[in-house]
């Protein structure tokens, strides 16, 4: 009896489990095909630009991950079946079925459905590995083969982890059974569809809900104003609570939303008279203000969880967009060299009978100089005071038009241009009447030789002629002059740079690039700027390959080909987790939706028969319950999207606003995979409720 009840029961519930069921194999899938990954000798051994890539400990936390929102997705299911289920589980005791025995038919139906998912799950993941493997180094931009192989250890570890989380589900659905009551299984709770007019509490909440909502906006948009004042009061530890506010605002704000302010909204719509009674309108506000009363909890779950897969995935992308900026502004030349690496450069060209496509000098002048900066990020002002490489203005823009497509900048005799290496959003020019008079543009610039008159600083400029990293890394001021000023200048220290393009062919030569990047790994060949005496109140400075302690460091040979390799083969590698996450993280919530849209569908079969009788066609009910699931739909991928947007603009704001395509394109790509979701949801619901008069529902 019980084995007939366990098949019957199984196949009954088929349809139900569906999106349950599709969720369970994505996840195992991806779990499976980290742990592969993790295992695989190729990748396991991969180098990239001459560097170990190290998967494991990524790939464990990333599995960590799938695990805990699978053991989440997996009780919450199973708990909204069991609740569904619960008149089933009345009639069965009426029939004289022990709690005993239905504990385990539902406990053995548990391990029939989770035992299902993990045979399809192993078995799409072991023929999908090697796809999922060419995939992540498809991204990471590298080129090795991968042969087909089954990873038993892969295997081993899925079943375990898997087979454990279907059987602590097992566990939870039989304790459940002894919980109920007769009365209450055979008469379940129901929730009152009646309409009620919201009362001041309320209203009172859904405003809140706005305000919290849009004040954490503010908050993100000005974080760059109002935290420093903040700071200067109460010190740096407020940025915890700064940071805090603005999440707990939007988590608060997003629960009284759809708690309160939705009721406020479709009230609102009911007294639009010429809206309300519009078409079918009129029964499409009472389903949703039913909807949004019931399913307010789980959309503000939905919605928060949108809002961190988005945000984690437009801020890999922006990430990785700001990663080849700073590398392209970094080392804007194939290879950059100072005078200490010129010989050995020459040698590898002669030894491989290169002609490069151009070399570039640059001459600098390093002097002692001092200007001041405000910033919100500091109380008052930043000094930039010590070695200055100075250039004069017509070898800037010559290298900035070179190197960067820029536009030549004309300076008049008495004005400056300094290069900063820090975001510009977080620099603003001097307003303090100490630093610039109100009658006077700029920012003063004082080179510490007597007889040379003061300059003011009129641009800003985070680009640095042959990129900062060649510059000390940012730790050399540097400024350019009007090539009359520089002239002026006494004989000081100089540093000699050189920016050597090659040909695309060259970038090719395997063993030409193997031959630089042999030399640039010499940690022996760097060179060194320190204060070698104060004379006059004027320190003078040097550049020596001997090793100081005391002074800057720069490596004096850049490549930008194994750093851009490095760079595409990271990114590819967290990308490629990030998007197999935020996947799983997809399917799960929108199975989520689906499963609840779908269970009210049964309960309103006799609703919508009842509707066909007094006169409403298939179409306008059809229209109607595309409409009311578009709502249910939307509104949290729109809110979520919402959040998500303003995180991730606050993260841009540190990183000096890269581009935001990327993150744009993320975030399409993800309204289109709800989208279709909502279509799937809309077409079965249709199917169940909209029905012949004289047909029963199948589902």
């Amino acid at each position: 009896m019980l084995l007939r009840l366990l098949v019957r029961s199984t196949i009954n519930r088929a349809r139900d489990y569906a999106a349950y069921l599709m969720a369970c194999i994505m996840a195992i899938v991806v779990y499976f095909c980290f742990t592969a990954i993790k295992t695989d000798p190729v990748l396991s051994k991969l180098k990239s630009a001459g560097e170990r890539l190290i998967f494991g400990g990524t790939i464990q936390i990333a599995s960590i991950i799938i695990i805990l929102f699978a053991a989440f997705f997996l009780a919450y299911a199973n708990l909204f079946f069991m609740k569904k289920r619960r008149q089933e589980i009345g009639m069965l005791s009426v029939m004289g079925v022990t709690r005993l025995q239905i504990s385990v038919v539902f406990f053995a139906e548990s391990l029939v459905i989770g035992t299902i998912a993990l045979l399809i799950g192993l078995f799409f993941g072991i023929f999908l590995s090697k796809l999922f493997g060419m995939l992540l180094l498809r991204m990471m931009g590298i080129s090795v083969a991968i042969p087909f192989l089954i990873s038993w250890g892969a295997i081993k570890q899925t079943t375990i982890t898997f087979g454990l989380l279907f059987l602590l589900t097992g566990l939870l659905n039989s304790s459940l059974i002894f919980r109920y009551q007769l009365v209450d299984l055979l008469h379940p709770t129901e929730f009152s569809r009646k309409i009620r007019r919201p009362n001041w509490l309320t209203t009172i909440w859904g405003i809140i809900g706005i305000v919290l909502i849009i004040s954490g906006y503010y908050l993100a948009e000005r974080i760059l104003v109002l935290m420093p004042e903040l700071e200067r009061r109460y010190g740096y530890g407020i940025d915890a609570g700064y940071l805090g506010a603005i999440l707990w605002f939007e988590v608060i704000g997003t629960l009284a939303f759809f708690q309160a302010y939705t009721q406020i909204w479709l009230r609102i719509e009911r007294h639009w008279k010429r809206l309300y009674y519009r078409g079918t309108h009129l029964l499409s506000v009472t389903n949703l203000s039913y909807r949004f009363k019931k399913n307010a909890k789980t959309l503000w779950m939905i919605t928060i969880l949108s809002a961190v897969t988005i945000t984690a995935l437009g801020s890999a992308a922006m990430i990785y967009t700001f990663s080849q900026k700073t590398l392209r502004e970094n080392i804007p030349a194939d290879i950059i060299y100072s005078k200490y690496q010129k010989k050995g450069v020459e040698q590898i060209l002669r030894a491989h009978q290169v002609t490069p496509k151009k070399i570039t000098e640059t001459t600098y002048k390093i002097v002692d100089a001092q200007f001041e900066l405000a910033t919100p990020l500091l109380s008052d002002s930043m000094t930039r005071a010590g070695a200055t490489g100075v250039l004069p203005l017509s070898r800037y823009n010559a290298l900035m038009a070179q190197q960067f497509k820029l536009p030549a900048t004309p300076l008049r005799p008495n004005e400056a241009i300094a290069m900063i290496d820090l975001p510009l959003t977080m620099i603003k020019m001097p307003h303090h009447k100490r630093l610039a008079h109100a009658n006077q543009q700029g920012i003063p610039l004082q080179i510490k030789q007597p007889e040379l008159p003061q300059l003011r600083i009129i641009h800003l400029r985070r680009l640095f002629p042959n990129g900062v990293s060649v510059n000390f890394y940012g730790s050399l001021n540097m400024v350019a002059v009007p090539d009359q000023y520089y002239d002026q200048i006494k004989p000081a220290t100089i540093d000699h740079v050189y920016a050597l393009d090659l040909t695309p062919k060259q970038r090719r030569d395997k063993k030409l690039m193997k031959s630089f990047f042999k030399l640039s790994q010499d940690t022996k060949k760097r060179s060194y700027l320190t204060a070698v005496r104060n004379e006059n109140g004027f320190k003078r400075y040097r550049v020596t390959t001997k090793e100081e302690r005391s002074g800057f460091v720069r490596a004096d040979l850049l490549l930008r080909k194994p750093n851009q390799d490095r760079s595409n083969a990271n990114f590819g590698f967290y990308m490629y987790i990030a998007l197999f996450i935020a996947l799983t993280f997809m399917l799960a919530t929108g199975s989520i939706i689906m499963l609840k849209q779908l269970s009210e569908a049964q309960e309103e079969i006799l609703q919508y028969k009842t509707l066909k009788r007094i006169g409403m066609t298939y179409s306008e009910i059809k229209r109607t319950i595309y409409f009311q699931i578009l709502i249910i739909f939307l509104l949290p991928i729109i809110l979520g999207t919402l959040h998500a947007i303003f995180a991730i603009r606050l993260l841009s704001l540190f990183l000096d606003n890269p581009g935001l395509q990327l993150v744009y394109i993320v975030c399409g790509i993800f309204i289109m995979i709800y989208f279709v979701f909502y279509l799937v949801t809309a077409e079965i619901y249709n199917r169940i409720v909209n029905i012949p008069l004289n047909d029963d529902a199948l589902y």
